[in-house]
């Protein structure tokens, strides 16, 4: 990249400096930011902390190196890397040694972790013990519950990346005036768009909370939610140009809010009926004798639903802390969302949506049950009015035979 800029836009040659700017992307998808005398970046490229800790999982699964001393080796070499990166920078790091040693550890270590988790026996171990302590029910509820937040995150994430694209497609002139004032040709443009991605993550982040009603800042320049699009004195970025304008329907922004509540909705009542997640029949109550396990099937799914929004909110508040970051110190200081809104806009519909589901279900059941009742009232009411009629019929005809044996007395 650095070298088609420079082929391209003349002045210096920018190659010298491949090194050095490598380094502080790498310490900088870690979290370690980095300042210079025009820009301040402490915004984490999330795609390149993926990348770096399915590296780490990649190269621990290939040496087979999954016990304690092989992982305290690894770890040591990765903070020597990362100790010598962060000398050849020198300065312009905005955190100390010690706190980026520190971080460093935290992305070996969820690497490491996932190689320990996915490829030795410590499931089955786990599982084991689970089986030992809790009943079939019960662990199911919970990894039902673990799956249904994934499923649930996952439909997050989709539609954030949706509304970036098509944010992208609305935008995508704007994105080209600002190449053309920046006067970049082709290739410069290409390789920094594609530079860009690294932080898509970041934007699909910014997208979910637009999306579901909180929006996003960049610093005190701009603001934007489904109501405002306003910005002013931006820098000349050209990924600020995909930045969306405001909703001006009504409708759309009602359909944009709630989609929460219809994801989670949705995936709770499929949960509660299909065969691979509860079975819930509500048709069971017409058996007396089914009845009470029937309602006592409900609570293992309300745990599971609780289990789920807890799980997406505190996953959520994680993800929008890590979006966020700052392009400078004093009006830039802080780019991305409010994080407690944004928790409060995911968690909240997220919660409502589990609980109609579970509240539909159990609506169904009393209305079955309600419904077979008064069918089953009813029928007695039928056989009980014949019988009297048989037995009043019966009782006349005993009445009328003794006055008949008179008469035929006399």
């Amino acid at each position: 990249m650095l070298l088609v800029i420079s082929m391209e836009e003349g002045g210096d040659n920018l190659t010298g400096s491949t090194a050095s700017l490598t380094q502080a992307m790498v310490l900088l998808s870690e979290g370690s930011g980095f300042e210079t005398d025009a820009v301040t970046l402490t915004i984490i490229p999330l795609l390149l902390t993926v990348l770096l800790i399915w590296l780490v999982e990649t190269v621990v699964v290939r040496l087979k190196a999954l016990s304690i001393h092989a992982g305290a080796a690894g770890l040591v070499a990765w903070l020597i890397i990362n100790e010598s990166f962060r000398r050849s920078i020198g300065g312009g790091l905005v955190d100390p040694q010690w706190l980026i040693l520190l971080k460093a550890a935290l992305i070996f270590a969820l690497g490491y972790g996932l190689a320990a988790v996915t490829h030795s026996d410590f499931l089955k171990s786990v599982n084991a013990k689970a089986r030992e302590l809790l009943s079939v029910q019960a662990l199911r509820s919970l990894t039902l519950g673990g799956i249904i937040s994934a499923i649930i995150a996952t439909l997050y994430l989709v539609a954030g990346l949706i509304t970036v694209i098509i944010w992208i497609v609305l935008n995508n002139a704007v994105v080209v005036s600002i190449f053309n004032m920046s006067g970049m040709e082709t290739g410069s443009r290409i390789l920094t768009t594609i530079a860009m991605l690294i932080w898509l993550p970041n934007v699909m982040i910014w997208a979910i909370s637009w999306l579901f009603g909180a929006g996003f800042a960049i610093g005190e320049l701009a603001n934007f939610t489904l109501w405002v699009g306003q910005s002013s004195s931006l820098p000349a970025v050209p990924v600020f140009g995909i930045l969306p304008e405001p909703v001006t329907s009504g409708l759309w922004r009602t359909v944009a809010m709630c989609t929460p509540f219809a994801i989670a909705l949705l995936v709770g009542l499929l949960t509660l009926f299909l065969p691979q997640g509860f079975r819930y029949r509500p048709m069971k109550v017409r058996d007396a004798r089914m009845r009470v396990p029937v309602v006592l099937d409900l609570v293992y799914p309300a745990v599971s639903f609780c289990i789920s929004a807890v799980f997406v909110s505190l996953g959520f508040t994680l993800l929008f802390a890590l979006s966020n970051g700052s392009l400078g110190k004093h009006r830039l200081s802080h780019v991305g969302v409010d994080v407690m809104v944004s928790t409060r806009t995911v968690g909240h519909p997220t919660a409502l949506g589990l609980a109609a589901a579970w509240l539909i279900a159990l609506i169904g059941t009393a209305l079955v049950f309600s419904i077979f009742w008064i069918v089953g009232k009813t029928k007695s009411s039928n056989v009980a009015v014949p019988t009297a009629s048989s037995a009043n019929a019966k009782l006349d005809s005993d009445v009328s035979q003794p006055q008949k044996s008179k008469e035929e007395q006399g």
